[in-house]
């Protein structure tokens, strides 16, 4: 057997040894770096001074354009957490400050920097003063663009919803609980046939039990799913059940709900909004304007399958028909398919002189006869020059 090896001792420093450790620690230990266990944002040696630094500016800032500047940097960094950026832009910030207090102290050069730097505050607030105005405006044309219409009509009562006012285009709100309540109510019936799937799981056991009972006796088996014990293990699947029910309830009650006074009241509104505004519309147009539904109207056609079995003619004539006006040519081929006018025609007799009697009526003739006479003569003299130049 080896013989254990002894190792030397080591001897224990001397007192000077041990001094000059201790006086060497106490010497380093203020330059260790420690590392705060809070961010550097919530400590008292950064808030206290950067909060001094912004009431001093604000203090010796020569006007309100460059003190609403200085507001605004500090409310754009003040979520800053990254020591490099706070520590930039504190520099600037006292950079600031020394240009402050040597303008307020009557340096007349600074000043002269401060009051154009005043200046392009000024007019960069202006810019974003008439931008802010033309994006405003551009938002609110956007919204009146596709801002909700009531179309007079009624959206029927459902499982989903009650009765609404029909609204071109839907209010997107709307659309979201009609299609939240769906998925709800799918959800609902699915959990149903779940608990009724465990109602039945529950009375197969407790059948299950009951016969085994019978056959080795109630003293040789105890019972889990049948008994009291199975009302236990029923009573939360009965009251889920219940739960369920209920909601369904309220669904069928949604779909019978009756429309409301107040509903019919507003939707009778919309309808006798609807025809003043089509009415106005039609005004326009008699008056020269191209609408939208002018333009959608002309370019309308009749079905397919009418279209098909119509003749060159007939699609002119459908053109012309389709267009605004009641008089001349247009107002002709309306009168000629029997279509009403306005003003029962009145416009396109008088254009023609239908309506006219006594001295007018002669005079309208005799102009008509000379408008011909001069019209043959013309025709004559053209032909005449043409025959002699061949």
């Amino acid at each position: 057997m080896a013989s254990a090896i002894v190792k030397p001792a080591v001897p224990s420093p001397s007192a000077s040894s041990l001094t000059f450790r201790a006086n060497l620690a106490r010497l380093v230990s203020p330059l260790r770096r420690v590392r705060p266990r809070v961010p550097f944002f919530e400590l008292a040696i950064h808030r206290v001074p950067t909060l001094s630094l912004y009431r001093r500016l604000l203090r010796y800032a020569p006007d309100d354009n460059i003190r609403g500047r200085v507001q605004d940097l500090f409310r754009k960094h003040q979520h800053a957490t990254g020591t490099e950026k706070t520590r930039r832009e504190l520099l600037k910030g006292y950079k600031w400050l020394d240009a402050f207090e040597t303008a307020h102290e009557g340096d007349e050069k600074q000043r002269a920097i401060l009051r154009r730097y005043s200046r392009l505050i000024a007019a960069k607030l202006e810019k974003e003063h008439w931008k802010r105005l033309a994006r405003a405006e551009v938002t609110w044309q956007e919204r009146l663009r596709s801002r909700p219409i009531l179309t007079g009509s009624i959206i029927k009562p459902t499982f989903y919803n009650p009765p609404l006012p029909r609204m071109k285009p839907q209010p997107p709100e709307i659309s979201k609980i009609i299609r939240r309540r769906m998925r709800t109510r799918t959800r609902r019936y699915e959990h149903l046939d779940e608990l009724r799937e465990h109602m039945d799981d529950l009375r197969r056991e407790a059948h299950f039990e009951e016969n085994l009972i019978r056959l080795v006796g109630a003293d040789n088996f105890q019972c889990v799913f049948s008994g009291e014990l199975g009302s236990e293990w029923q009573r939360p699947l009965k009251q889920a059940q219940l739960m369920l029910y209920t909601l369904l309830n309220r669904d069928n009650e949604r779909a019978q709900m009756p429309v409301s006074p107040a509903l019919q009241e507003m939707v009778r509104a919309a309808r006798r909004e609807k025809v003043r505004n089509k009415t106005r519309e039609r005004m326009r147009e008699r008056r020269g304007e191209i609408l939208r539904c002018t333009v959608a109207r002309k370019r309308k056609g009749p079905p397919a399958h009418v279209l098909v079995h119509m003749s060159p003619e007939d699609r002119h004539v459908d053109k012309v028909v389709r267009a605004v006006g009641e008089v001349g040519y247009v107002g002709m081929v309306k009168r000629r398919m029997g279509m009403k006018l306005r003003d029962g025609g009145k416009a396109l007799a008088r254009e023609n002189g239908l309506d006219l009697e006594g001295e007018r009526l002669e005079r309208l003739r005799e102009m008509e006869k000379e408008y011909w006479i001069q019209g043959t003569r013309r025709t004559r003299r053209n032909d005449s020059v043409t025959s002699d130049s061949h």
